[in-house]
């Protein structure tokens, strides 16, 4: 029996500006069009939370992949609970990188097998986010591509963090790319295979495109953005 992918978070952005000594929330009707919002206010104090695309693996047990935040009202547990599954029924987490967003829930889980890049655990960020993973077994994996699970490969797509990967998820309806923020907040980056010039180690992005593309998968599931279909090269 192969694995069932299914998001069991949608990702969601939500844009804030200080603007006048008031909060104004900024909406779009889709994550990029918010991210947009976000980068349109110049004169105006901004921030934003962007909750990653959270995935459960079901079939040979069962798995997250990039738990997404911590946030009052424990939402990864809660999410998971509405599917008839308990935290306690979670033994392995993938994560495609280690930015808060996409582990800072790991507590919710308890203990837990964390596998990552051996790269991504020696960034700057990783370390800042030790306590989320205290309850965590690291099972660090280096090179270039492995297999993380039976049915789960892992491609290396340095770029966003140096560590950051994505996983190749064998399921009953083809070969599925989990792929992090490799693919940027805006969905034609990807489709056309370009980025702005000055997009910061653009190379790098575009090479792990390639690597995504090539990889076989019929559908990517993004951080940021719906799921979409990969189109052949």
């Amino acid at each position: 029996m192969g694995w069932r992918a299914e998001v069991l978070i949608p990702a969601h952005r939500i844009a804030l500006a200080l603007t006048g000594g008031e909060f104004v929330d900024l909406r779009a009707s889709s994550t990029f069009g918010t991210f947009g919002a976000y980068r349109g206010l110049p004169d105006a104090v901004h921030g934003m939370i962007a909750w990653p695309n959270t995935v459960l693996l079901t079939g040979p047990e069962n798995v997250v992949v990039d738990p997404g935040y911590q946030t009052q009202g424990d939402m990864l547990a809660a999410a998971l609970a509405a599917r008839g599954v308990s935290p306690d029924d979670v033994h392995t987490v993938l994560a495609t990188h280690l930015h808060s967003d996409h582990v800072s829930a790991l507590p919710q889980l308890g203990d837990v097998e964390l596998h990552v890049h051996a790269a991504e655990l020696e960034t700057p960020h990783a370390h800042a986010g030790r306590g989320w993973r205290d309850r965590a077994t690291a099972r660090p994996f280096s090179g270039a591509a492995g297999e993380v699970l039976p049915g789960v490969r892992w491609i290396h797509t340095p770029g966003h963090t140096d560590g950051h990967v994505a996983f190749l998820v064998e399921t009953d309806d083809g070969l599925v790319a989990i792929a992090g923020d490799t693919p940027g907040p805006d969905p034609s980056w990807f489709a056309e295979g370009s980025l702005p010039a000055d997009h910061p180690r653009r190379e790098e992005h575009l090479a792990a495109f390639r690597a995504i593309r090539d990889s076989g998968a019929h559908l990517m599931i993004p951080g940021h953005n719906p799921p979409a279909p990969v189109e052949p090269a």
